[in-house]
């Protein structure tokens, strides 16, 4: 079984192993994509280990890995955006031109953020957060003697409960608390993924309750940022095709949060 050391330091290299692909073909989605999940996989799970972890040394780890994440968030809105009206040109087949015209349109957009991304600066600002994280793994003092699988055991248990706690009492029309939550369900899914030889029988349970909170949640949450997009797509074209086209995805995406509610 792998240490804990040993978990992080694989995700880790899973990060370099995804920026270089990031950085080879940023035109694909699933590059950022799985650029941002391997991140926050990682942040994931210091979070999950940090009654454990030294005070400063978990601030720096988790606020680079942030604000690194933070810069490709702009860039995957815009992928998820192009997906919704994919599936949506896909399931309603016309003959308008309009599908063509509003995707270049959204595409464009995404090209403007995928260069913001590697701008020389900004590049520059993302390969140090990383960098710092990185380093700053190699100088966690990380004891083998102590007992991880009861810590890990017990914070299943804890942030589960929490996590139980949050999701009854939320009141799914506040986006900014079903985010939240979201990301709490992350940090769970993913802890209980990577450290499942630690605790299995917990990991597991935990793994569905999360994967359930953050589908509902995402749901919620990819809807209500595509309804701002599609808002602003609406104001800014002068074509009435392409205009009802966009009032009618936006329709669906309404839906989803009130079935959601």
């Amino acid at each position: 079984m792998l240490s804990i050391f040993e978990i992080l330091q694989q995700q880790n290299t899973a990060i370099k192993t995804d920026l270089i692909r990031f950085a080879n073909n940023p035109f694909d989605p699933n590059r950022n994509h799985d650029l941002r999940v391997a991140i926050r996989s990682l942040r994931s799970l210091y979070k999950f280990l940090k009654p454990q972890l030294d005070p400063v040394s978990f601030k720096i780890l988790d606020e680079n890995l942030s604000n690194a994440a933070k810069m490709l968030n702009s860039l995957r809105e815009l992928d998820v955006l192009f997906g919704e009206i994919s599936d949506y040109a896909f399931n309603h087949p016309l003959d308008t031109p309009a599908y063509f015209h509003l995707l270049v349109q959204v595409n464009a957009k995404r090209l403007v953020a995928m260069r913001q991304v590697l701008a020389e600066d900004n590049w520059k600002i993302l390969v140090d957060h990383l960098t710092v994280a990185n380093k700053q793994l190699n100088q966690l003092e990380l004891s083998t003697n102590f007992d991880w699988s009861q810590l890990i055991k017990h914070e299943f248990q804890r942030k589960t409960k929490k996590l139980v706690k949050s999701y009854q009492a939320v009141n799914f029309s506040e986006y900014q608390t079903v985010h939240q939550i979201r990301k709490k369900a992350k940090t769970l899914r993913y802890a209980s993924t990577y450290l499942i030889k630690f605790a299995p029988k917990k990991a597991k349970k935990s793994h569905r309750l999360a994967e359930k909170v953050q589908n509902r949640c995402g749901a919620i949450t990819d809807a209500h940022i595509n309804t701002e997009l599609l808002q602003k797509f609406i104001q800014q074209t002068n074509n009435q095709s392409e205009k009802d086209l966009l009032k009618k995805i936006l329709q669906i995406q309404t839906q989803v949060l009130v079935q959601n509610q």
